[in-house]
């Protein structure tokens, strides 16, 4: 299974969206501020719906001298101009008592005028919005009337224009705000913009939401698919995070447990074989038994002969049995891991030497060619003499049983890094392709017709393989043109 790789966190994930968020926040509210402020300007601005007003913004920026009573009638406005004398060298419309007699520097003072005209918005937006080039203020007259004021600096005449007018006359409700009041105007301005903010605010907890929900409903689906039975689920997941570590896990995991669903299936399968197979070899000693000791117990003309031959059968249907049993037993009790052996150090050469020289009667005997190939130098392994005996005798055993007369065995010892390895050779029969993956499963034998005459259970070599293994060794079957050859590599102590 493929493993995807983390490349980044969900706190780096997570800190990224919140950064690009607060930018978002901060730019949409910025836009949604000078978008408020600007349809209030436009809905509110007087200019809007008083001519006079337009009139009197355009006469102001290219000539001032051009703006007359009338212009100023309709708003009971005022415009002079003020020399650097404090001298009022230019007045139009009802120039109010506070400005027929100022001084030019307290003036600016008090409006917080600079001769470099810097304008400074007034907090009142409609005020300001009715001459946006010119500094705003609002004063109260002497007979406590609101005045909206607008003053600009003339550097070329060392003088300055002020243009004022009735609050009251800039703040006359238009059509529109006729409708809609200029407080209540305000009020949805405000709030366009905390839903604009809010709105933003969720889509970004969507964002961030999917970091966590999407994975999570993911690995929900995919633990309820378990739970349903269906263990072929494969979680695909597009994060990069730690939710991806968490899909890889639960992916291995739904894998393991696919391996052991079918290594059940397989054990189940092996389980049924073995009873099968059991039951076909001891169903034939078993049969032969009982037949002829039920001949014996009701045919009385049997003479000695026939007796004694009978007799000669039930042995030996009774051994076949027993050497079943006991093979079974051994089996079983390799086979529990609880089991240990009783491990000691010995020197493998030697003992190696001394189960051959065992064998050399029988293979003479039976007119087999040897070569043994064992080396003079002590090699020591932990092992337990009476079962790694029995596992080599097995593998001699067939050698014998399963080739035919002038057969050549051979024996070498090879050291391959930290292990003491045997090979087993011969030039006689081959394992078949087909059985050499399975030949150390119980109850596998070439001989498919299970012929009596060998002897065997179909239980040597998967003992032979058990022991090596409680030994913490290994053996296999080698690939060989000719005859069979198996090796067994048993750790060497250092």
């Amino acid at each position: 299974m493929r493993i995807k790789k983390i490349k980044r966190n969900v706190t780096v994930e997570l800190f990224f969206i919140y950064f690009l968020g607060y930018i978002a926040i901060t730019i949409i509210l910025v836009v949604g501020v000078v978008f408020s402020m600007g349809a209030y300007k436009i809905l509110c601005n007087p200019n809007t719906y008083n001519s006079n007003f337009a009139e009197l913004e355009s006469k102001l920026s290219l000539d001032y001298s051009k703006i007359t009573d009338s212009n100023l009638a309709d708003i009971d406005g005022f415009v002079i101009k003020i020399n650097s004398s404090s001298e009022v060298v230019y007045a139009r419309g009802h120039v109010i008592d506070e400005f027929k007699d100022l001084n030019i520097q307290s003036y600016m003072y008090l409006s917080g005028l600079t001769k470099e005209n810097k304008i400074l918005l007034n907090e009142d937006i409609i005020a300001h919005a009715v001459l946006e080039e010119f500094n705003n203020s609002i004063v109260n007259t002497k007979n406590n009337i609101k005045y909206s004021l607008y003053s600009k600096y003339l550097p070329d005449e060392n003088s300055m224009i002020v243009v004022g007018c009735p609050y009251s006359a800039i703040t006359q409700p238009n059509i529109f705000t006729k409708i809609i009041p200029y407080k209540s105007l305000v009020q949805i301005l405000s709030l366009f913009n905390v839903l604009l903010i809010l709105l933003i605010v969720y889509v970004f907890a969507r964002a961030t939401s999917r970091i966590f929900i999407k994975p999570i409903k993911l690995l929900l689906s995919g633990v309820m698919e378990i739970t349903n039975n269906n263990y072929d689920v494969n979680i695909e997941m597009d994060t990069k995070n730690e939710f991806l570590d968490l899909a890889n896990g639960f992916n291995m995991m739904a894998e393991t447990i696919r391996n052991e669903i079918r290594e059940k299936e397989k054990l189940e399968k092996i389980r049924e074989a073995l009873i099968l197979d059991i039951s076909h070899d001891l169903k034939n000693p078993l049969t032969s038994i009982l037949g002829y000791s039920e001949t014996l117990i009701n045919n009385r003309d049997l003479d000695e002969k026939e007796k004694l031959e009978y007799l000669n059968i039930i042995n030996k249907n009774s051994h076949r049995a027993n050497k079943l049993m006991i093979d079974l037993f051994e089996f079983s009790l390799y086979d529990n891991s609880d089991y240990k052996f009783n491990l000691v150090k010995g020197d493998m050469s030697e003992f190696l030497r001394q189960i051959i020289a065992s064998y050399i009667p029988e293979f003479e005997h039976n007119k087999f060619e040897y070569d043994f190939d064992i080396p003079e130098e002590s090699y020591e392994v932990m092992m337990d003499e009476e079962k790694l005996t029995r596992a080599i005798n097995n593998i001699l055993d067939n050698k014998l049983k399963y080739n035919p007369v002038g057969t050549t065995v051979g024996i070498k010892v090879e050291i391959k890094e930290a292990y003491f390895c045997v090979v087993f050779s011969d030039n006689g029969e081959s394992i078949p392709e087909k059985y050499r993956e399975s030949i150390f499963n119980p109850f596998v034998r070439v001989d498919k017709s299970r012929n009596s005459k060998t002897g065997g259970t179909g239980l040597g070599l998967s003992i032979t393989k058990k022991i090596i293994n409680k030994h913490h060794g290994g053996i296999r079957i080698l690939n060989s043109e000719i005859g069979t050859s198996f090796e067994i590599m048993l750790p060497i102590v250092k």
